[in-house]
């Protein structure tokens, strides 16, 4: 392939520095799209179906860290996915493993049925967490996940998994007490395998082509969790159902996201007081949003609600459209908030409204498209994530 290199950064230098960059760059263009030519022989296309079998020998340490070395893995242990124990995982779903789900971005690499067996078997996955895998990818490669984006930027990025339905405890996935962390396998394994595939199949590694400025250990596993169904207050459904599912359907709900902002709130006696300390803990800005990238309007964020959070605005009567709505309004900034780098052209076609620095700039552009789901167990924490520029949630049904 023929490039054209521009030094990085572009951001945050004076608009002249940016001018003479992309200047010198346009003779360059000019002559690799006239002149340029391919020196190197494409490497022969090997078939996506069947995976190429290995025969090896050495320890499970040696054979662990050898697939790390030819980055077949992340650099976590895995379990060798052997014929039988691969053949064992397909077991888990009635789709043929020939099937290509899709490609995975960024290097579009062939993801067929039998190799998310593979990831799933290094994983530790048992056969009918194969259903919720495959539910996932499907998500993931949707165009309006933005996967490629999020796999390739330099923020600290991963992948939230919300599961619905009675999947949840039909495999034993957990959704209460600490479910987004340690000690419970299952959650770790699918959320081991679901970025397994995003490593080795898509090749989102650092420090190429991941380019994380820092990144996070939910890239190992990401944030997996059922929604406590059994926690929600009367009258509220869940949240597959708010996307406009059967309460008796499986669904698997991923969306790229920022690391979230943690609501620690235990001393709030009351909803006006809980509503004070949301709107003093999140901001648009932690959507990368407003002027700088206006699309981010569009964008819904999922509001995970402790139990205990949820519950106290529920005894006042309040529903998921009041809290929405208020923490709507509250949260919103002034457009003074924002470097002057960020013009506001863009987000006044957005707004459809002339703006001031004194104008008033809210997370989303409607309270609908802040989401509710009730998450984890015992204690006053909640969780805001917000999504990846040009990202959305994805929702798909779990079949077997």
């Amino acid at each position: 392939m023929s490039f054209v290199i521009f030094p990085h950064p572009v951001g945050m230098i004076p608009l002249d520095d940016i001018r003479k960059i992309t200047g010198n760059g346009f003779a360059e263009i000019m002559q690799a799209a006239t002149e340029w030519k391919p020196t190197a022989k494409l490497p022969e296309m090997q078939p996506a179906f069947p995976a190429e079998h290995f025969t090896l020998t050495g320890t499970a340490r040696e054979i662990s860290r050898m697939f790390y070395q030819q980055e077949w893995s992340m650099g976590l242990p895995i379990i060798p996915p052997t014929r039988e124990r691969v053949s064992e995982l397909l077991k888990g779903t009635s789709r043929r493993p020939d099937e290509v789900i899709g490609l995975v971005p960024p290097r579009m690499g062939v993801l067929t049925v039998e190799m998310v067996a593979v990831h799933a078997a290094m994983a530790d996955c048992d056969p009918e967490f194969l259903p919720v895998i495959i539910a996932a990818m499907e998500a993931l490669l949707a165009p309006e996940t933005n996967w490629r984006g999020a796999g390739t930027t330099t923020g600290t990025t991963s992948i939230l998994t919300i599961v619905n339905g009675p999947i949840v405890k039909q495999i034993g996935l957990a959704y209460g007490q600490g479910s987004a962390g340690k000690g419970h396998h299952v959650n770790a394994t699918i959320g081991y395998a679901i970025n397994s595939i995003t490593y080795v199949i898509g090749g989102s590694r650092p420090p190429a082509i991941d380019k994380g400025t820092l990144s996070a250990p939910s890239d190992f596993t990401g944030w997996i969790f059922g929604e406590n169904e059994d926690a929600l207050p009367k009258d509220w459904d869940p949240y597959h159902v708010d996307r406009g599912f059967n309460r008796n359907d499986s669904v698997v709900t991923v969306m790229a996201t920022y690391e979230p902002v943690e609501n620690i709130d235990h001393w709030s006696s009351d909803v006006a007081e809980q509503m004070k300390w949301w709107a003093h803990l999140i901001t648009p800005l932690l959507n990368v949003g407003g002027p700088c990238a206006p699309m981010t309007l569009e964008q819904p964020v999922i509001l995970a609600l402790g139990p205990e959070h949820a519950e106290m605005m529920a005894v006042a009567g309040w529903t998921k459209a009041m809290f929405t709505q208020a923490l709507w309004e509250q949260t919103q900034i002034p457009l003074s908030a924002w470097p002057k780098g960020c013009s506001p052209g863009l987000l006044e076609q957005k707004l459809k409204k002339k703006l001031t620095p004194e104008s008033l700039i809210p997370i989303t552009a409607r309270p609908d498209l802040m989401e509710v789901v009730i998450a984890g167990g015992a204690g006053k924490h909640s969780h805001y994530f917000a999504p990846f520029p040009g990202a959305t949630r994805v929702s798909r049904l779990i079949k077997s």
